[in-house]
C-alpha cells in the first residue's frame, strides 16, 4: 500500500513534467510593434556585499540601448564597502545605502521604492551579478506598450566554467522551458525567477510594501495571481546569471530555495484550494503544484534509487518494471526540455557529478529548516559571459 501511493505521488509528478516539456515546444513568442513611445524605467539592483560584481554590473547597465533620459539604475547598497559606495557615486547610478539587522531583498527594495521618484512607468528587478542584453529595455517597452505588463525575462548562464555551473546552467534552461515557456502555451501564468523581471512601478511599489521574507518572489508572484494578474515570459529577451561553481556553494543556495518552496506550500495550502475552487487555477499551480513536488535533481534520483532498489527486492516484476518506466518517462521529459545548445561533451562529463549534486540537494533538505529565516548570500565574482547564449 505504502509503495502504491509513493508510486501514484510520482507518476502525478511525472505527468505534469511531460505535460509541461510537451507544451514548452509549442511557446510562440510574442511579436509587438515598436513601440512610439519610451517609458520611463527604473532599473532597481538590490546589492548585499557584492563588492566584487556591483561596480562592473552597474558600468554595464548604463551602456543599454535606450534613451539615457529615460532610465535610471538604482543601486541598493547593503552592506558595500565604503570605497565601492563612493565610486558607485562617480558613475550616473543613483546610489540608495541601507542598512538593516536583518537584510532581505524585499527590505531593499521597500526601502528604494519608498525613497525614489514615483515617476517611473517601468520598474526592472535585476540582481547584481547580472547583466542584461543591450536590447533589453527596447524589448521590455515594447511589450509594455503592447499590453503585457508583467514580464519575465529569459535568464541564461553568464558562465558554464566547471560541471556544477553547466548543471546549474541546464537546470535554468529546463525550469525556463517547464514553467515560462511550458505555463504560458497552456495559457498559464509563467512563473517568476526572481531577476530579470518587469512591473508597473505603481503595482511593484504596492506589492512590496506587504513582503518580507528571504522569499520575496514567490511572494510576491503569488500576490499577483491572487488578484488575476498573470506572468509573461519572452523568451529572447537575455538577462545573464553567474551560476554556481561548486556544490558546496549549490548545496547553501538550494538551502533557501528549499525552505522557501516548503514554507510558501505549508502558508498558502488552504487558500490554494479555497481559490481553485472559485477558478484561480493560475493560483493553485503556483502555491500547490510546483511547491509539493520535488526539484528536478530530487525527483530524478529518487525514481533512478527506486527502480535499483527494486530490482534487487522485487526482481523483475510488476513492480520492477513501473518504477523503471516511470524513470525513463521522467528522464525523456527532462531531455526534452533541454535546449539542444546543451548536448555537448562537456555536458557528458558535467554528469558524473550527479551523485554529489544529489547528497547535497538531501543535505540541503535538511538544513533547511531555518533558512527560510536567514538571508543566505551566494558570493559572485566577475565573470566573462560565455559565449554559448551571446547569439540568441
Amino acid at each position: 500500500m505504502f509503495e502504491l501511493v509513493i508510486f501514484t505521488f510520482f507518476l502525478l509528478n511525472t505527468v505534469y513534467v511531460l505535460i509541461l516539456s510537451i507544451a514548452g515546444h509549442f511557446y510562440k513568442k510574442k511579436v509587438v510593434p515598436q513601440a512610439s513611445k519610451f517609458n520611463r524605467i527604473a532599473i532597481l539592483v538590490p546589492s548585499y556585499k557584492e563588492d566584487k560584481v556591483i561596480l562592473h554590473t552597474t558600468t554595464e547597465l548604463l551602456k543599454l540601448d535606450y534613451p539615457k533620459s529615460n532610465y535610471d539604475v538604482i543601486v541598493i547598497a547593503d552592506s558595500l564597502e565604503d570605497k565601492t559606495i563612493e565610486t558607485l557615486k562617480k558613475t550616473d547610478a543613483i546610489v540608495i545605502p541601507v542598512a538593516f539587522e536583518k537584510s532581505m531583498k524585499s527590505r531593499s527594495l521597500n526601502h528604494a521604492l519608498n525613497h525614489i521618484d514615483s515617476s517611473y512607468d517601468i520598474a526592472i528587478i535585476a540582481d547584481a551579478d547580472n547583466i542584461l542584453s543591450k536590447n533589453f529595455l527596447n524589448d521590455i517597452n515594447n511589450l509594455f506598450c503592447a499590453g503585457y505588463q508583467i514580464i519575465q525575462s529569459q535568464r541564461v548562464a553568464k558562465n558554464l566554467n566547471t560541471p556544477m555551473a553547466m548543471l546549474d546552467g541546464v537546470s535554468e534552461a529546463i525550469n525556463n522551458h517547464l514553467f515560462r515557456q511550458g505555463s504560458n502555451a497552456l495559457g498559464l501564468s509563467a512563473a517568476l525567477i526572481g531577476s530579470g523581471m518587469a512591473f508597473p512601478y505603481k503595482l511593484l511599489k504596492e506589492k512590496v510594501a506587504k513582503i518580507d521574507s528571504v522569499v520575496e518572489d514567490r511572494e510576491l508572484q503569488l500576490a499577483l495571481l491572487e488578484e488575476g494578474y498573470t506572468v509573461t515570459y519572452q523568451k529572447g529577451i537575455l538577462v545573464y546569471d553567474e551560476k554556481v561553481e561548486s556544490t558546496e556553494a549549490y548545496k547553501n543556495q538550494r538551502k533557501r530555495w528549499i525552505a522557501g518552496q516548503y514554507g510558501v506550500l505549508k502558508k498558502y495550502l488552504v487558500k490554494s484550494f479555497v481559490l481553485l475552487f472559485k477558478g484561480n487555477i493560475n493560483f493553485f499551480n503556483s502555491a500547490f503544484i510546483q511547491n509539493v513536488f520535488p526539484s528536478r535533481i530530487i525527483s530524478l534520483t529518487s525514481l533512478l534509487a527506486i527502480s535499483i532498489v527494486s530490482i534487487f527486492i522485487f526482481k523483475i516484476s510488476g513492480i520492477t518494471i513501473r518504477w523503471c518506466a516511470l524513470t525513463l518517462i521522467y528522464s525523456f521529459a527532462l531531455i526534452l526540455s533541454t535546449p539542444r545548445i546543451f548536448f555537448t561533451k562537456k555536458l557528458i562529463k558535467s554528469l558524473s557529478i550527479i551523485p554529489v549534486v544529489f547528497v547535497r540537494t538531501i543535505q540541503s533538505l535538511f538544513q533547511s529548516r531555518n533558512a527560510s529565516k536567514t538571508f543566505i548570500h551566494t558570493e559572485h565574482k566577475q565573470r566573462e559571459i560565455d559565449s554559448t547564449f551571446l547569439s540568441k
